[in-house]
């Protein structure tokens, strides 16, 4: 079964402090973005361009450039998350689909 089949959460958790967003998805696997990563992944056009090509989980090896002290999430009918971030950019819709293929752990980038 493709990662993109798993794309379904079943539990978000944004941790201020860790500066990371969790998702626990249906599959059982966890995902954990640094928030900086996420930040520079945001799939909106006015950061990635019109048809630019999407940003990998290669956006997590940068060192953070800030801390994040206010970032919301919500979600987005069943099929994405919003993250309002606190430099007040929140045009960004983060497809479950996207989080799943972007997620940065080991197994999932070999």
């Amino acid at each position: 079964m493709s990662r993109s089949s798993n794309a379904a959460p079943e539990q978000v958790a944004l941790d201020a402090s860790a500066q990371t967003l969790s998702v626990h998805w249906a599959d059982g696997h966890t995902s954990t973005y640094p928030l900086d990563g996420l930040r520079r992944a945001c799939p909106c056009a006015h950061c990635q361009g019109h048809g630019g090509d999407a940003p990998g989980p290669e956006v997590f090896d940068a060192p953070p450039e800030r801390e994040w002290t206010d970032v919301r999430a919500e979600t987005v009918g069943g099929y994405a998350l919003r993250l309002r971030w606190d430099d007040g950019h929140d045009t960004g819709l983060y497809r479950w689909t996207y989080l799943r293929a972007l997620c940065p752990c080991p197994a999932c980038r070999s």
